[in-house]
């Protein structure tokens, strides 16, 4: 009833018959105690076009509802003994060819409806498109940032992603050979700014700053311009609720299209509010590109939290407290910005109180413009330490004029219960405050005041922290890889990670504590949990394979051998070096360790001895495994992925964990 697949046969609908009844009945239809998972819509056409009022019924919130049938028999009565029903509308069809493509929006008022005869998106900007089609297979050239060493053959590449407003997903990459192929008209256009977003979200579109090194795929939709302040306004004006509203009138599947950009209505703005909207979108931007620099996978990483401001005091708890504080105190200032950006795109659109109350109604309300606690609104006033690079000077009147509320000790205490379940999954601080209708203002405050420490995002900063850190530790080493277990010719990796504690100023008790955030001991975590988690970590997307860039290689679970490499040094000649040198070395000290238990039948000898025989054997089994390799050509390319480079290891069970799906194996 809405996607431009079906233009015509609208058109013959609209121009051939008049609807006497529609019914939308969502996903699932009347299909009760069904796997039936369409949207199904039922009508009545008369055969004459004329200018009678047509009905429509609609009941698309109801999802797959157990008790469908019922509801329609409901609404159905309703209308025929003349009761009214917010399910109900009634309209002459005449008005539905308004907007372009006519689709069946028979929910819209009329003044709303109004302000797409006064031109679109596509009237005034012409370069409203999807990104560039890759040639052949997609998988086969996208790579993460991380996957290689320089950025000279590389270029940014934006695919969508997970929902994200403003700045980031800037991840992927492509090789620069490959969109020399691609034609040249599509490539120029993307060198300029523009705003871009995922096609594809069960959220709706989400935004984001797109910069001049930067392409995007055909899997988004895009607004390139030649003016980089366009950019901000455009980009505040697509992030906004009135944006959202229109895009799931024109498509309320998850699948949104450039042709639904392109329709969004035009209007022109007052100089006032434009400045407003750029000024508050920039200081969005700025603040994400802030918080990213202590992302692992976003291309502005600088560094761990973890890595910062280390002192004798340092405490790797309280440390994560003040960073989740100072972050949560300016995500709440992004969701601050976005309320006065939402209300100045009302006003610009001129909408009424009822359509205005209409958009919310179904797009949410702003959480930004919820009620506040005095002392909560106060306190942030007196953070000095985020306001100072921050500053809220934009946004203070508006902080100032917010409602005031006073919570019961009840009503806080279940919003506080919640606090450790904050950041996991979608559990972002947005979507924490949507689910509690809670202004973002008070759970900074509250949970600042709090002790809790959510576990899971404590534990993903601790393993970025050590991640980022061997990855140094393997970079400054001659050949990237570092034995696990003693005995290997060098220096082992825990030793080596011990040593950078120390030079980066953490004292043995700061170094001692660490496994309190990490979950585990050290030497554990490396063993057992550090490749795995990294792993899961970087699979950012789901069709591509996860890419770590630290990889460990084991005989097995009796550790005869295993071993942490980097992939930005590894190559043929050194998985031949860890066959000849490291594990020659590491089975030769066992040997002699062998050797020298032959005459103890002691106990704890008979145990150790047993171990070093199940580990010899293991080793031998390895040896095996590398001599195949070698002999089936393996020979590692940087360039060509970490999941080709690794899949040849999954498959003989060298590496401890399974790092690709059997699809992309």
């Amino acid at each position: 009833m809405y996607i431009k697949s079906f233009e015509d046969v609208r058109k013959f609908i609209l121009t051939n018959t008049n609807i006497n009844l529609l019914a939308e009945l969502g996903l699932g239809g009347v299909f009760a105690n069904s796997d039936v998972q369409v949207d199904a819509c039922m009508y009545v056409l008369e055969k004459d076009a004329r200018a009678n009022l047509g009905t429509y019924f609609d009941l698309k919130s109801y999802k797959n509802h157990t008790n469908k049938p019922s509801i329609f028999n409901g609404i159905y009565n309703n209308y025929f003994d003349g009761i009214e029903n917010k399910h109900i509308y009634t309209i002459p069809q005449s008005k539905l060819k308004i907007i372009k493509f006519w689709p069946f929006i028979y929910w819209m008022s009329d003044d709303f409806r109004e302000k797409f005869e006064t031109g679109c998106l596509s009237d005034n900007f012409k370069n409203i498109s999807v990104g560039m089609q890759m040639p052949g297979c997609n998988e086969k050239y996208f790579r993460f940032f991380w996957e290689f060493k320089d950025t000279k053959n590389r270029s940014f590449y934006s695919k969508g992603g997970e929902y994200n407003k403003w700045w980031g997903n800037n991840s992927l990459t492509v090789p620069t050979s490959i969109i020399k192929k691609i034609s040249l008209s599509a490539a120029n256009r993307q060198k300029s700014f523009g705003v871009s977003s995922g096609r594809q979200s069960s959220k709706g579109p989400s935004f984001r700053l797109k910069i001049e090194d930067t392409y995007v795929d055909n899997g988004t939709m895009n607004i390139f311009f030649a003016d980089e302040n366009k950019a901000f306004y455009f980009l505040g004006l697509l992030n906004s609720k009135y944006a959202s509203y229109v895009f799931k009138c024109l498509n309320p599947t998850v699948n949104k299209q450039s042709g639904d950009l392109s329709r969004i209505p035009f209007q022109k703005v007052v100089i006032d509010n434009e400045k407003i909207v750029q000024s508050l979108v920039k200081k969005c931007i700025y603040i994400k590109k802030y918080i990213y620099k202590f992302c692992l996978t976003e291309r502005d990483f600088n560094c761990s939290p973890y890595a910062i401001n280390i002192n004798q005091q340092f405490d790797f708890k309280k440390h994560t407290k003040s960073f989740l504080n100072n972050e949560n105190h300016l995500l709440t200032q992004v969701l601050l910005n976005e309320f006065i950006i939402n209300e100045n795109i009302f006003e610009v659109y001129d909408l009424s109180d009822q359509d205005k109350t209409r958009v919310l109604a179904n797009e949410g309300k702003c959480i930004g413009g919820l009620s506040v606690i005095a002392e909560a609104r106060d306190a942030y006033f007196a953070e000095e330490e985020p306001t100072i690079e921050f500053p809220l000077d934009i946004i203070r009147n508006i902080i100032e004029s917010l409602p005031v509320k006073e919570f019961t000790a009840e009503e806080q205490e279940a919003i506080e219960s919640q606090f450790a379940a904050l950041y996991q999954g979608n559990n972002t601080l947005e979507e924490f405050c949507i689910r509690h209708q809670v202004n973002p203002i008070n759970v900074w405050y509250w949970f600042k005041q709090s002790n809790v420490l959510p576990k899971q995002r404590m534990r993903n900063l601790s393993m970025e922290f050590l991640a980022d850190m061997i990855r140094e530790i393997l970079m400054e080493d001659e050949d990237g890889i570092i034995s696990l277990v003693p005995n290997a010719t060098e220096k082992i990796l825990l030793e080596r990670i011990e040593d950078k504690f120390w030079g980066k100023g953490f004292t043995m008790a700061q170094y001692s504590n660490f496994y309190s955030v990490l979950g585990h001991p050290i030497n554990e975590y490396l063993n057992n949990y550090f490749f795995a988690e990294l792993s899961d970590h970087l699979k950012l997307f789901k069709r591509l394979p996860a890419t770590p860039f630290i990889w460990h290689l084991s005989s097995g679970p009796e550790q005869g051998f295993d071993c942490y490499i980097i992939i930005y040094k590894w190559s043929r000649d050194k998985l031949m070096r860890i066959r000849s040198v490291y594990i020659e070395h590491r089975e030769r000290a066992l040997m002699n360790r062998q050797s020298d238990l032959a005459n103890n039948d002691s106990a704890d000898a008979q145990n150790e001895k047993e171990k070093i025989f199940k580990q010899l054997k293991e080793i031998e089994a390895f040896k095996v495994k590398i001599d195949e390799l070698l002999a089936e050509g393996y020979n590692p390319i940087l360039d060509d992925g970490v999941g080709k480079n690794i899949a040849p290891l999954q498959k003989k069970k060298m590496i401890p964990y399974e790092v690709l799906n059997p699809g992309q194996l």
